[in-house]
């Protein structure tokens, strides 16, 4: 006796189609029953008088796929996995196959063989904590998402560094990527200065790091990079969770799973080659994962023609000129060049423009000369060894305790 396999819908077809041919029930009834059409209906009313209850079992039922992978063709698949791809993701692995290997599988398929190997592993969610979702910005530029991220991003062929990123809000796009080694004020500024001279003035959120926001919580207490961000009116947001900016935090997760892999099969490993596959490489990503703004109006400002950009986006300090000329900075002593009257610098303040390693100095907005004044060490006094000698033969002061212990009178 051949043994059928049924579904429990198509059990629960045969019974109301059953009743339609008993005439207990009719077409029109049994349609809305089954939610089907009244065409259907009838096909369904067909089959179960020329077959029976086993005419609504599906045909294909325990039959191959005609759009299964053939065992050859997995091999093929795996064996390319094994040996170019053993630690990527079932979208990376995909898309590497179309373009290395002109070869289309959709990432469901990838992610199943894998599975099947035990080449990917499958981790339930963690129960995490519920956060009120904020709507995207209408346009782009509108708000800038900025982070930096620590990683080993050239794995074992170079050192650990940071890569700063901007991601825009409105579109989900990296804007900017920056490879540095350490996640400091010159070089968020000096990714500020990228983006600007390309895009234009916007807003930014960001964390609570030093960088952005000092520890004091008067408004006068500005970080550098909070300075330059006023002169320029750019709003500075700061986050309070990882979860308010999450845009850029998922970006990282990303980043830190494709950037990698793929610089590895580009064979990257340095800071300067990484800077220059960069903007390559967010062009691609921008492709495939950015969307369209709500509003396709550019929400950037202009940069006004008066502003320099080099002396804002800099770190600034103030100093005050002593009577000889001179100011410290950084555990050096700076001799200003006098032009005219010196005397009229002295006690006067005067600004520090610290771009790129080179010092601007300003006073009363005028660009002063300076050269770096260098004490020379003190000699250290060579001893010879009868000095020596009488030296640590010298008897050793008593203390008070052993004055008293010996009933030696004290005199202060």
């Amino acid at each position: 006796m051949e043994i059928i396999k049924m579904s429990s819908k198509e059990l629960e077809r045969g019974e109301v189609i059953a009743k339609v041919l008993d005439g207990m029930l009719s077409y029109k009834k049994a349609k809305e029953q089954l939610a089907l059409s009244f065409r259907q209906t009838y096909r369904l009313c067909k089959k179960y008088r020329e077959n029976g209850l086993q005419g609504l079992a599906h045909q294909n039922r325990g039959r191959s796929s005609n759009r299964k992978i053939s065992p050859r063709t997995g091999n093929i698949v795996l064996e390319l996995i094994n040996k170019h791809y053993p630690d990527f993701g079932p979208q990376l692995i995909k898309e590497q196959l179309e373009e290395r290997h002109h070869l289309r599988f959709s990432r469901e398929r990838i992610r199943r063989l894998m599975i099947k190997e035990n080449l990917w592993k499958v981790n339930r969610r963690k129960t995490l904590s519920v956060y009120q979702r904020r709507c995207r910005r209408s346009q782009e530029g509108e708000l800038i998402q900025i982070d930096g991220s620590y990683e080993k991003w050239f794995e074992d062929r170079s050192e650990k560094c940071c890569l700063i990123n901007m991601v825009d809000d409105a579109t989900g796009k990296l804007q900017e990527l920056y490879f540095v080694k350490h996640e400091s004020t010159e070089s968020y500024l000096k990714c500020m200065n990228r983006y600007i001279k390309r895009h234009g003035i916007l807003a930014l959120y960001s964390d609570r790091h030093t960088i952005f926001k000092s520890p004091k919580s008067e408004l006068r207490h500005l970080t550098h990079f909070g300075k330059a961000m006023k002169e320029l009116d750019i709003e500075l947001i700061f986050a309070n969770t990882p979860q308010a900016k999450g845009r850029v935090e998922r970006s990282h997760g990303t980043l830190q799973d494709r950037l990698i892999k793929l610089m590895r099969l580009e064979n990257i490993s340095s800071i300067e080659e990484g800077n220059q596959y960069l903007e390559k490489f967010r062009i691609d990503y921008n492709k495939r994962f950015g969307r369209a703004p709500q509003d396709l109006k550019d929400g950037h400002k202009e940069l006004p023609i008066n502003i320099k950009l080099e002396n804002v986006l800099c770190v600034k300090e103030e100093r005050k000129i002593s009577k000889n000329l001179t100011f410290h900075y950084q555990h050096k002593t700076y001799q200003i060049i006098q032009k005219n009257n010196g005397r009229r610098l002295m006690g006067k303040p005067v600004l520090i423009y610290d771009i790129n390693d080179k010092l601007i100095v300003e006073c009363h907005g005028e660009q002063y000369e300076y050269t770096i004044y260098e004490e020379r060490p003190y000699a250290i006094k060579v001893m010879d060894r009868k000095r020596l000698e009488a030296f640590l033969d010298k008897k050793k002061a008593m203390t008070i305790k052993e004055r008293i212990r010996k009933k030696i009178s004290i005199n202060f």
